[in-house]
């Protein structure tokens, strides 16, 4: 529903599973009633997001119970000029972060003026809050001017930007992996897993231009895309050049991720977390190279002849040589360096996470530059940097 109803009570979690329903409720109420106070008069109202804004939010399971595992994302509309929303969003964030943090889950709270909803960017977060129209305080209605999630292309770099913060979450699910996880650490890495297949989903869908909002909407929309079409018929998008088995694969491990959701219920202590996690980030780098090739145009035998094309369509003088001489001099290393910095966040960690997931040694020269660090830094450095900047993306 676009134009939105009052639901406080609707579920958040797609396995309706009571204790983390009633947990992820109060937070979720803490929080809003945090930033209600936090806008003070200003506050017209607050809506919901993400997957549980669409009540299918995932569970994760501690010391044997279950608890919501995604991130409660409210966008907050308040009535201000624009020179006061600015500070209102200061209060409003940091109030929403420490009711966040005083629940135990992961929240925020971003705000936007009236005036502002018919422009909101075309950001998968945004329209898929707008698609959900779960709000929690405020007139019905209140979104009814935002941009449509069903007539509305989501902006060029999103399904880039979604694959990069999915890749830091690899490095974090590799680390976990890298100390013999067990308990809620492996529960951890392979929700990770399960992110990242869910992830690839939505990015196959954005390059063959069949997004939708929601994760129900999102698979059926892949079984569209894996289902035989008319002989001769071209067909759209990065998957058209993977081998059926493999996109037969993304499609199958994407249904298993949702199905999970569902379940609700405990992974299986069985399961080989390093094995699980080396091959979701195999999945995982083929997508990003496809997508990125169909992107630019051109072929990607390695990471840095991807940071070399990135840097030549900057400046075209330098035919894609910027980082030949990378290391030649103290010129050479600062020029390059100031460069990377104007670079989109994105691209410039998309080389950087690709790199280090695939830990080839010939890239890894140009992690330290992208990641601006030491030429000397630790692959333990490079790894928490990444993740760092990966969840701001």
């Amino acid at each position: 529903m676009r134009t939105g109803e009052i639901q406080r009570d609707a579920p958040l979690t797609l396995a309706r599973l009571p204790e983390a329903e009633c947990a992820g409720r109060e937070a979720l109420a803490a929080l809003v009633s945090a930033a209600e106070d936090a806008a003070g008069e200003a506050f017209l109202g607050a809506a919901l997001g993400g997957p549980p804004g669409a009540g299918e939010g995932a569970v994760i399971w501690s010391e044997g119970r279950p608890a919501l595992a995604d991130p409660l994302e409210v966008l907050v509309v308040v009535d201000a000029p624009l020179r006061s929303a600015a500070a209102i969003g200061r209060r409003v964030r940091m109030a929403g972060a420490v009711a966040a943090r005083a629940r135990r889950v992961r929240g925020d709270a971003d705000v936007v003026t009236r005036g502002a909803i018919p422009f909101l960017p075309l950001t998968l977060r945004n329209l898929e809050l707008v698609g959900a129209g779960r709000l929690l305080a405020g007139r019905a209605g209140l979104l009814a001017e935002a941009p449509d999630p069903t007539r509305t292309v989501p902006e060029e770099r999103e399904g880039l930007r979604l694959l990069v913060r999915r890749g830091a979450d690899l490095l974090r699910a590799e680390a976990i992996a890298d100390g013999a996880p067990q308990g809620r650490a492996a529960e951890e890495a392979l929700r990770i897993v399960e992110e990242t297949d869910l992830a690839l989903g939505a990015a196959t869908l954005l390059s063959a231009g069949r997004w939708a909002v929601g994760l129900r909407h999102r698979d059926a929309a892949l079984g569209d895309l894996a289902a035989p079409g008319p002989a001769g018929r071209p067909v759209p998008g990065f998957q058209a050049r993977m081998t059926w088995t493999r996109f037969r694969d993304l499609v199958d491990r994407h249904r298993e991720a949702r199905a999970q959701r569902a379940r609700g219920s405990e992974r299986s202590a069985a399961v080989d977390v390093r094995r699980a996690v080396a091959r979701a980030a195999d999945r995982w780098l083929e997508v990003l190279r496809l997508m990125e090739e169909a992107r630019l145009g051109a072929s990607l035998p390695d990471w840095t002849e991807h940071v070399a094309i990135l840097a030549a369509r900057r400046a075209p003088e330098a035919e894609g040589v910027l980082f030949e001489d990378v290391f030649g001099n103290d010129t050479a290393r600062r020029e390059v360096r100031r460069a990377v910095r104007r670079w989109d966040p994105s691209e410039r960690l998309a080389s950087a996470v690709a790199a280090l997931v695939d830990w080839d040694p010939g890239d890894l020269p140009i992690v330290p530059v992208l990641l601006d660090l030491p030429e000397n830094a630790s692959r333990e450095a490079m790894r928490q940097r990444a993740i760092a900047w990966g969840a701001a993306v």
